[in-house]
């Protein structure tokens, strides 16, 4: 005698534990718990969302960006020094800042507009300058003061 034998396929528990085992991944690498989960939306995402649903990604790249940062800014005064060996009339360098943009991440273009409507009530033209610019104090009050007058 033939007895069909068809046990039902437990997907949907196995996907679950896939995902799952997933997020543990993302936690354990400080990527966050979303960064390798395979359910998506089905729609673009705004920084804002993004920055939202991957804080701990975001914290984790702020933390690493101060790792290259100094090696970054030492290329760059070795490739000034360079260049003026060879003839190139360049200005020295004086401090070197590297400034990360991380658009993609944060949603800097919101919090740049948000700091420019503060101008004039809570934030000076000079701490704007600082902020977005990267410009040393003495220059950001210099630059804010030809913009006044």
């Amino acid at each position: 005698m033939i007895q069909e034998f068809a046990p039902a396929l437990r997907a949907s528990s196995q996907v679950e534990a896939f995902r799952i085992a997933l997020q543990m991944l993302g936690d354990l690498c400080g990527l966050g718990l979303a960064y390798f989960d395979f359910d998506s939306t089905g729609y673009a995402r705004t920084a804002t969302e993004v920055s939202g649903d991957n804080s701990a990604l975001v914290r984790n790249i702020a933390r690493h960006e101060h790792v290259p940062e100094q090696s970054i800014a030492g290329i760059a005064r070795a490739l000034l020094h360079i260049a003026r060996g060879f003839g190139v009339d360049l200005p020295q360098e004086g401090d070197l800042k590297v400034m990360f943009d991380d658009s993609i991440i944060a949603d800097t273009y919101q919090e740049k507009k948000q700091d420019l409507a503060e101008v004039g009530v809570t934030m000076t033209v000079a701490e704007f300058r600082q902020k977005w610019y990267g410009e040393a104090a003495d220059v950001a009050e210099e630059r804010a003061g030809k913009l006044g007058s």
